[in-house]
């Protein structure tokens, strides 16, 4: 199941948000040999001091298998102000009721598939629950075979562009309830993921 973790919730969340920056560094630096700040074994960069919300996906011992953060377009994000060329020229997006995804790690051999469904259906509640349209988010070549077989094709895409040593692509989504039904259909998913009490009376964004 997934924990949605908004900023109030940091304190109570301490230490699963240790384990997520624990497994950043482990997933970007180590794994895939990133070039991104790392420090007594955890990976953190400029925008994780945006008061960000962070989806955690928890295995039954409480373990962080996945994880993922989300900052509006509204202010800085990685898009918008580390990767602009992927786009090519085109308008950045800059609306309330759309919303940036990026550091999505994912760990467990034989899980990634299932977590990963987890975690973009857990997203598209979050979005539909506070009003939010639209998601964007960045992906490598590996992300972009696999989000169409999860039920997730992106309504738009960029061309490829060459980021480093990767080749990456800007997508844009459709939160919605179509989405969300699409993704559970997919993983066999048959109701809510989000376990904490998110969405108790959980106000739209305006």
């Amino acid at each position: 199941m997934i924990d949605v973790v908004t900023p109030d919730l940091y304190s109570a969340y301490a230490g699963e948000l240790r384990q997520m920056f624990q497994q950043r560094f482990r997933v970007f630096k180590q794994r895939l040999g990133w070039s991104v700040g790392a420090e007594n074994g955890e990976e953190r960069d400029s925008f994780d001091d945006l008061y960000p919300i962070y989806l955690l996906a928890m295995d039954p011992d409480n373990k962080l298998v996945g994880s993922w953060r989300f900052l509006p377009t509204t202010g800085p994000y990685m898009l918008r102000d580390v990767f602009p060329q992927i786009l090519q020229g085109e308008k950045m997006p800059y609306h309330p009721l759309v919303w940036e995804g990026s550091r999505f790690a994912v760990e467990g051999r034989g899980l990634r598939a299932r977590i990963s469904s987890e975690l973009l259906c857990a997203v598209t509640e979050t979005c539909l629950a506070m009003g939010i349209r639209e998601l964007i988010t960045v992906y490598d070549a590996r992300m972009e075979r696999l989000l169409p077989r999860l039920g997730c094709p992106p309504k738009q895409q960029t061309r490829a562009t060459m980021v480093g040593q990767d080749v990456a692509y800007a997508g844009r989504f459709d939160m919605s309830h179509a989405t969300l039904a699409s993704l559970r259909a997919v993983a066999g998913i048959q109701g809510p993921i989000v376990r904490n009490d998110f969405f108790l009376d959980q106000p739209a964004v305006a």
